[in-house]
């Protein structure tokens, strides 16, 4: 499929209206393909690697990346010119694509998946991780979870099942917030960063319950978070993407480029 094609072009103007794609893709044993839409500094990480199914990862994941941003715009694949942030999060070049900065993207990989969101002039953040990654116990809910977070999971009863789903489906959300916020969990720990269900409206809260530092000054929207997440496949996927207003409907739509 070549992206750039009309015929698979996808409108931006169903994203200017509060949906948000999610593109999900397989990783596949060889990469050859992918390999030459990436520039320098993504050959360069690919290489610097150890193992190779960690650079065939890498690669088919910047190869998706790159493949759905053309799926949007008229730009080729290998065309794309990126630029990162303060805190590592990759956004487009506004020199190389002056007609394309409403466009807002993230990328998330794991063993045999990867996972790229689109939003338009709004962030968007995804994770996706192996359901087995997580072992379930307590040291590890209290390494995870904050207080009340920590008091719900424990009031699951003993249910295994419950345990796991609450502790990964929090543990991708949170990586999912921060990185739409544009820095990382490296910048606060788990259990100081709360997700709750917003009591009073749509989406979720997020709150710090870190005391405030010189080193973590982030702009905490409290309310107004999306949240999708899907348990299937062997893998979890979270996605946050904070609405304009608390009350503004967002919703999600998943997609398995071919």
């Amino acid at each position: 499929m070549n992206p750039s094609d009309p015929e698979n072009q996808i409108s931006l103007v169903d994203l200017q209206t509060g949906v948000i794609d999610l593109h999900l893709m397989p990783v596949t044993s060889s990469a050859t393909d992918d390999w030459t839409l990436l520039d320098a500094g993504e050959r360069a990480r690919a290489s610097r690697l150890r193992r190779p199914s960690d650079q065939v990862l890498f690669i088919q994941a910047h190869g998706l990346l790159r493949r759905v941003l053309s799926r949007y715009a008229p730009e080729a694949p290998e065309a794309w010119r990126f630029v990162v942030g303060t805190h590592g999060k990759p956004a487009l070049c506004s020199r190389a694509h002056p007609a394309w900065q409403t466009l807002r993207f993230n990328l998330s990989h794991c063993t045999g998946h990867v996972a790229v969101a689109v939003a338009c002039d709004r962030e968007v953040g995804v994770d996706i991780e192996r359901l087995d990654a997580l072992p379930l116990s307590e040291d590890l809910a209290e390494t995870l979870l904050a207080p009340r977070e920590l008091r719900d999971w424990r009031g699951l009863g003993g249910d295994a099942q419950a345990q796991q789903h609450f502790l990964m489906a929090r543990w991708t959300f949170k990586e999912a917030v921060l990185k739409a916020l544009g820095c990382g969990l490296g910048q606060i720990e788990p259990n100081q960063l709360e997700v709750m269900p917003d009591p009073v409206g749509p989406g979720w809260q997020a709150r710090s319950c870190a005391p405030p530092t010189d080193d973590m000054r982030v702009d905490w929207p409290a309310r107004g978070w999306l949240q999708g997440g899907l348990a299937g496949a062997g893998h979890h996927w979270a996605l946050a993407c904070l609405r304009h207003h608390p009350d503004e409907h967002l919703t999600w739509r998943v997609s398995s480029p071919g």
